[in-house]
Formats: structure tokens, sequence, C-alpha cells
């Protein structure tokens, strides 16, 4: 059932919070978060404004639910990529996950990119619950103290790097495919030299 079947018919049922954020997710799927307003989101229901008022106050709120929700569903997306994988092979399925979700949920993507504000204790258990996977596909390499957080860092800017410029449409479609592999290929081996010592993580003098 998709989300916004769903809402319709929990608000049939009776409407509640988590119906109204899954009747703004279906508007977001379709048409993209520009789309969105609570004007809209009370048409789509079929109530008027106050009635949703009740459920979300402000379009700051509404908006917060939904990054909760993606960054809540991308982290699912991302657990079960890794599951039973380590090294090598997790961190491939790891951002091949991730960059498939952006390609199918596009407008998702680019909302787990703005989060909300102030950034309360809610938001930082769902940030880290979503980034659990990634955490297991660092530690799967055998990394330890600061050179983990090092080289966590790198590659989180690397994967999310491509992956928004790509939901951005700021790459060249031609060869993207390559393109992604190589980078892919950059990071694995450069983490798996880190990790065997050879010292790739020096810079020249």
């Amino acid at each position: 059932m998709s989300a916004y079947a769903f809402a319709l018919m929990a608000a049939r049922m009776g409407l509640d919070r988590p119906a109204v954020v899954a009747a703004a997710m279906a508007i977001v799927d379709q048409e993209g978060f520009d789309a969105l307003s609570m004007a809209r989101l009370a048409g789509e229901l079929g109530i008027r404004g106050p009635s949703l008022y009740a459920h979300v106050r402000n379009q700051a709120e509404l908006r917060r639910e939904l990054w909760l929700w993606v960054l809540d569903d991308l982290g699912e997306h991302l657990r079960a990529s890794v599951m039973g994988r380590s090294g090598r092979e997790a961190l491939v399925a790891f951002a091949t996950a991730m960059r498939d979700y952006a390609r199918e949920h596009q407008a998702r993507y680019l909302l787990t990119l703005q989060p909300p504000v102030p950034f309360d204790e809610a938001a930082v258990a769902a940030s880290h619950r979503a980034n659990s996977a990634f955490r297991a596909v660092i530690r799967s390499f055998g990394l330890e103290g600061d050179e983990a957080v090092h080289c966590g860092r790198a590659l989180r800017a690397a994967v999310h790097g491509f992956v928004e410029l790509e939901a951005r449409n700021a790459l060249a479609r031609d060869g993207g495919d390559q393109s992604w592999e190589f980078l892919l290929l950059l990071l694995v081996t450069g983490i798996e030299s880190a990790r065997e010592g050879t010292g790739a993580l020096s810079l020249p003098a």
C-alpha cells in the first residue's frame, strides 16, 4: 500500500499524526517538497485547515516530521544492505544502497540534507540510528581510534558528495556509472591500505 493510500485509509478511520505525515510524504514523492503546503495537504486529506493544525502546528514542524520519517526509512535500507557483509563488500553494498535510494526517491534524499532546527534529542537519535550501518562498515575494516574517525568522515563526504551532486543533476549523465565505480575503487583501495599500514594516509612532504 502506498503512503498516500495508507493516509486516506487512516483519515477515514480517524485522522492522526502518522496519517498526516504519510499523506505529506506522498505529495513530496510525487511532486517534490516545493509542492507541499499546509493548505495543499489539508485539501488532499479532505479536511479544513484547523483540523490539520491540530496534528502539526506549522510547515516547519511538518518538515521536521518528514525528515525524521525519511531518515528512519533510509536507515532501514542501509542496514539491510550491509547485513552479513564486511570490508570491501560491505562498503560497496552500503554506497550502492545509498545511491539507489537517492535515485529512486530523489526528493526524500534531498530532504535528508536539510536537518531540522533546532537539532533536538529526537533528531540526534534518528541520525544515530540512520548512521548505524555506516559505523558497521567502518568497523568491519578493522580500523580503530583516530584512523576510524578520519576514514569515516572521508568516506561519508565522498559518497554523500557524489550522490548529492547526482541527485541535483549537477553531474554529467554520460559515464556516471563508470565514475561511480572509479570512486568506490579509490575508496576501497585507500581504506584497505590504511588498514594494512602501508602509509596511504600520509601525504607527501
